[in-house]
């Protein structure tokens, strides 16, 4: 059984590993599909347009 003071050794040592990364993988994913949405769009409406036009393909 471990003991709290483990659980917290271990807490620390991934914030640690998490604050070595170069780069923040959430913003590493959505800067890859940047400017695909156009600007006068909302995200909501360009993915709904887009299911619109697979309805019934799939």
């Amino acid at each position: 059984m471990t003991t709290l003071k483990e659980a917290i050794e271990v807490i620390r040592s991934i914030e640690i590993e998490k604050s070595n990364l170069k780069t923040d993988i959430a913003d590493e994913l959505l800067g890859k599909y940047k400017g695909i949405i156009p600007k006068e769009k909302t995200s909501t409406e360009f993915i709904k347009e887009l299911r619109g036009t697979l309805y019934g393909k799939i």
